[in-house]
């Protein structure tokens, strides 16, 4: 009987086992470098470490885990999961949802922090909901009527209609 899933640090990669023998590779959206280039090194590790002066890579590497976590809950809605391919577009979500997260750590999230996450949920919203589209993503599961999550019914033409009752 396979046991719970584990996790193993790397930067870029998530690596997750199931029992003996299965593992899941996971490509994050961004990376700890990602994250150091909108905010300082010296922010981060007081975000992450509670004493030190360097980030701590787990705090952050689980900060950036539930960012996309929550970006796969909303693509899988369109897009077949994982991505092909890592579109720009939703690393720049990945950053700021995992700031959001690493700022929500703390007492206070800073405005803009708090803007730009709630800027990338609505964005994703319309994503799910198919009134916006990811650039240079060819996944789309709505383009091959195939469908990522969910049931699709078909059916043969009604039999009885207006037309052929003379209503």
């Amino acid at each position: 009987m396979p046991g719970p899933l584990t996790r193993t640090s790397t930067p870029a990669w998530r690596n997750w086992t199931a029992g003996r023998n299965k593992r899941i590779e996971y490509m994050a959206y961004c990376t700890q470098s990602d994250l150091l280039s909108m905010i300082p090194l010296q922010e981060l590790a007081d975000l992450t470490a509670d004493s030190g002066d360097t980030p701590d890579s787990g705090v952050v590497d689980e900060a950036i885990h539930r960012a996309d976590a929550e970006i796969d809950a909303y693509l899988g809605m369109r897009y077949t999961l994982p991505l092909s391919s890592r579109p720009d577009q939703v690393k720049g979500l990945s950053i700021d949802m995992a700031l959001y997260h690493l700022y929500s750590r703390r007492s206070v999230v800073p405005t803009v922090r708090r803007q730009k996450y709630e800027a990338a949920v609505a964005f994703l919203k319309l994503v799910a909901a198919g009134e916006s589209v990811l650039e240079n993503a060819s996944d789309s599961t709505s383009a091959g009527g195939q469908i990522a999550a969910g049931s699709e019914f078909s059916s043969a033409a009604r039999i009885f209609t207006r037309d052929t009752q003379d209503w």
